[in-house]
This record gives C-alpha cells, structure tokens and sequence, in this order.
C-alpha cells in the first residue's frame, strides 16, 4: 500500500487557516538540511523555515551527524519551536557516515518525536525517520530499530550491495524492516574525467522494484557537487543537472523528492543560506552564500514542485505568476584550472541556464552572451528550457529572454566577472546563480 501523507496534529488543534493546507494523499518534496551551529540571537532558523515555505518546500531532512553534541539540540530546538505554528515540518535523518551508532541516533530521536512540528507518514501516521547511509546495518539492525520506535522508515541504503545490482533481492531481503527507501547517490552523474550526464536508470530500476514490493522510494534532486575542504577535492558535473533532474523526476513520479541540500556549503549543493557560525573557515572560502549565491534556483524548485504535485512533465512547467522565470549559472574560473581536483575533467567552460516560460508567451527567443559577445540565441517553448551553452569566455556572463520584436523581456546577468586564473589561492568551482530579474 502506498502512504499518504497526514499532518501531526497537536494536543489542542489550532483553528488556524494552516491546517486547511492538507497533505493528505498528496506528494511532497523535502530538502537535506544540515543541522550546525544557529545562533540563538539571531532570526537564522526562522530565515530558513519562512524561505522554505515561500519556495514549496514541505519539510527539512534533517541531517544529525553529531547527535550527542549540544549544537544540535540547540539548533533543533530552535528550528522546532518557531515551525509548531508554521504550514511545515522537520524530520530526522541520520548521518552514518558521520556518526555511525545507531542507538546514538534513537535516543537523539526519541528527544523530538513528539514535537508538534515532526513529520509523520504513512497510512499508520508514524513519525519519518531517514538516512544518509547506513546500509551495512543490515536489514535485521534496521527492522528492530523500526519496530522499536514504531516510526515510518525511509532509509538510504545504497550501501548494500544488491541495492542497485539486484533491486528485487534487495527488497526480498529487507523486506519489513522498511517502508521505503532513498536514492542519494543518483541525484548526479558519476564522477568522471569527461563531461557526463546524469541518468535515471538506476532510480527506474529500484523504484520499479519498491513499487512491486509497495514500498515508497523518494528520489534526490540535486545541482552539482563540489568540495574542497577536509582533505579531499573534487566535482561532480552540475552544468545543466539541476534541470535534468527535473525532467527525469517529473516523467519518473516517484512518491517523494528530496532536494538535496538547502544549505550544505562543503559540497556546494545547496539552494538556500549558508549561515557562518556553523562553518569552518575552510569551507567559507569556497561555499559562502554571500559570495556565491544559490537562491536564485529557488523560483526553479517552486516550478518543479508544483508540477511534481500536479503530475505533469516538465513541458508543463509553470511559473508562478506571467512571468518568467530562471536563473543562469557559470563558474568564475576557466577551466582547465585545477589538475589536483578530481573530476575536473567533467567541467566544460558554459554558460548554464534554466528557464520557465507561461503558456502565454509566444515566438520568445532565449539569448545567451559571454564576454559581451552572443554565444546563443534559439527559439523558446512554454515549460521548462535549459541547456549549457558552450564557448563561456572571460568577462560578464548574461541571459536575455527576447520577445517577437526582439525586445528583451527578462534577463540574468553575473555580478562577479569570469577569470581566466585562481581566485582566493585556488580554482573554485562552485557556481555563481544569477536569477531572472
């Protein structure tokens, strides 16, 4: 039986107009939160949660890599106490790669299950619980944790080898201990020296298995990957996978999309703000929201949302208003740049972009220039338009949406210059968003 989804209501129901916003039976889409340092004299938490809300977002996933520490019970509690009274919801996910004991994360658990704000699920309305690995638990580890805590289980497991080679053995043998399961590996291509693009065959395969075996399977969605911190360095293809990942979720229609991540700075994948106090200088350099701003994908993921809900392709992707809607993206540095990073031979010096036109718009033509010269100019269509336009040259970066006359309706531009050397000391290939004004 597929679940649907039911809000947890608190001891007194408030008569507020929120909770006419049903759930019930509906899809949703979460985003992977981080859980770091908040600091409690400052509105972050409440920033997060209100953008989230404005973006479509149904709840945070969030991810517990230090369950014993005293961050994050503080910041939790912040992020509980403001969302009691709000149309959203916080789930625990637990990070094994981070902290790998499983009772460590139950008694964390079990300190905020009944928070008026915690996700529940399912046709029994039990509290969601997921992961970020945690597959080489086995199923035995996981069953008894599920039936301890009577919760709705939504594991990442990918760490079991019959996940993707052998989808329906894996459900076979996992059988109870799950309600669902969670890709996080698909959400990009595979790391490679050569431009890649991200594919939904391995997703096909495990939800055709999870929907034989009536389990749910969420899908990721995700921009790219890089890092540079911690000892490691590396990029996984983000050019066009934002809007690749759309068109593939939105013909795939998996029960549940989680973005993936709303504020993660040290992989570079995230859509929303990346609060200083939480982060080590390493990893500021590089994925500091301020410097490289990302939310101007957001009115991307309130497209997709909302057609995801609605069951449409990505050729019915609406913006939310007559206008439209997009962003454009680049990195600041040409490559090739940096030899130490692995994976740098995926980058290809473009201009990125995604766009959303309404079914209004007729003859729209999209420009692209780099450098003050055009690289592109193609007819548009209503729905979604992306593509990664080659030839990305040093200089300001722009996208022009163009009428019938040729007069420019919507346009993106940089804000910071493209280089043709390291900036700050090293090659950094995060990107900069520029979002359609």
């Amino acid at each position: 039986m597929k679940a649907s989804i039911k809000i947890c209501l608190a001891a007194v129901l408030s008569t507020s107009s929120w909770w006419s916003h049903s759930m019930v039976d509906a899809k949703s889409v979460f985003a992977h939160y981080m859980l770091s340092t908040l600091d409690p004299n400052t509105d972050h938490a409440k920033q997060d949660i209100d953008q989230a809300i404005a973006v479509g977002l149904d709840a945070f996933a969030v991810n517990v890599g230090a369950p014993g520490a005293d961050f994050s019970k503080n910041t939790l509690r912040q992020l509980f106490d403001y969302a009691r009274d709000k149309p959203f919801k916080l789930f625990l996910s637990f990070d094994f790669y981070a902290a790998g004991d499983i009772g460590a994360h139950q008694e964390f658990f079990n300190l905020w299950r009944n928070e008026a704000a915690y996700l529940n699920y399912g046709p029994q309305n039990l509290p969601v619980v997921s992961s970020f690995s945690g597959g080489s638990l086995g199923p035995d580890v996981w069953r008894n944790f599920k039936e301890t805590n009577n919760v709705y289980l939504l594991p990442n497991l990918e760490g079991d080898a019959d996940y993707y080679n052998n989808p329906t053995a894996f459900f076979q043998k996992w059988g109870n201990a799950i309600d669902g399961v969670f890709s996080w590996e698909t959400a990009w291509p595979d790391a490679s020296n050569t431009p890649v693009n991200v594919t939904s065959e391995k997703d096909v395969a495990v939800k055709n298995a999870a929907d034989r075996a009536g389990k749910s399977y969420m899908m990721g969605l995700s921009s790219l990957q890089y890092k540079h911190c911690c000892g490691d360095s590396w990029y996984r293809s983000g050019e066009t996978n934002l809007p690749e990942r759309m068109t593939q979720i939105l013909s795939l229609k998996p029960e549940l999309t989680e973005v993936m991540t709303w504020n993660d700075a040290g992989e570079s994948h995230y859509i929303g703000q990346c609060w200083p106090e939480g982060l080590p200088e390493e990893i500021l350099q590089y994925g500091n929201s301020e410097t490289y701003p990302h939310d101007g994908w957001q009115p991307l993921i309130t497209s997709f949302i909302n057609a995801f809900k609605n069951g449409e392709e990505a050729s019915q992707m609406k913006p939310s208003g007559d206008s439209p809607i997009g962003a454009l993206w680049y990195r600041g540095v040409m490559a090739p740049c940096d030899t130490g990073l692995r994976g740098s031979g995926a980058a290809i010096n473009s201009v990125n972009y995604a766009v959303v036109l309404p079914p209004t718009t007729q003859g729209a033509r999209i420009q692209v220039s780099s450098g003050g010269q055009v690289l592109s100019n193609v007819p548009a269509h209503e729905g979604l338009n992306y593509n990664a336009i080659g030839g990305m040259v040093t200089g300001p970066q722009k996208l022009e949406i163009l009428d019938q006359s040729g007069a420019v309706i919507a346009s993106a531009s940089s804000k910071v210059d493209v280089s043709n050397g390291p900036q700050g000391g090293f090659c950094n290939f995060n990107y900069y968003v520029a979002g359609i004004q």
